[in-house]
């Protein structure tokens, strides 16, 4: 479920804000992004048990903007301002289509380290949560998860990757 929040997330936000269209899913809030970008990941999470075999799973659904203008920090905050906001509605009481509760903004901050401000470059962070339940489930379930989990992972030794995604990007302008 993790997966299909982070890739709905980006997908709403991108099918909408083409400027924003070189997005992706952030391994971690520090990730670096190359231009005008936005990246989605679930990085934390609490269980509360519902019965014996179920627990609602809460989740911090982030968003990070990252918006370039080397004119000075104000024109950035004049860019970056509005797409922040318009990311939270896009969002804000949004299912994405999943078996989750509404998604609710939480909080954002300015996560622009100094060398991104040098470089003209303000990054936003801004936080959703949502929930949703998992249940206790049969070892072959579990199973199955695991290999496709661990199908990801590099075997030692060999530097070939056992599985991988293929992802197009648009051509870049030349000039």
């Amino acid at each position: 479920m993790i997966t299909a929040i982070e890739e709905a997330a980006l997908e709403r936000i991108t099918s909408r804000i083409a400027e924003l269209k070189t997005g992706g899913n952030q391994k971690d809030t520090k990730q670096l992004l190359t231009a005008n970008a936005v990246a989605v990941a679930v990085l934390e999470g609490t269980f509360e048990r519902v019965t014996n075999s179920s627990w609602r799973q809460d989740v911090t659904v982030s968003v990070l903007v990252k918006f370039k203008n080397m004119n000075s920090e104000e024109a950035r905050r004049k860019g970056i301002n509005p797409l922040c906001k318009g990311i939270i509605l896009l969002l804000v009481g949004q299912k994405l289509g999943l078996e989750i509760k509404a998604l609710q903004p939480k909080s954002f901050s300015d996560a622009t380290s100094p060398e991104k401000y040098t470089a003209g470059v303000i990054e936003y962070l801004i936080e959703f949560t949502t929930s949703f339940y998992i249940e206790k489930q049969e070892d072959e379930i579990v199973d199955d998860l695991l290999t496709v989990g661990l199908s990801y992972l590099l075997k030692p030794g060999d530097a070939v990757a056992d599985a991988t995604d293929t992802i197009d990007l648009p051509d870049l302008p030349k000039g």
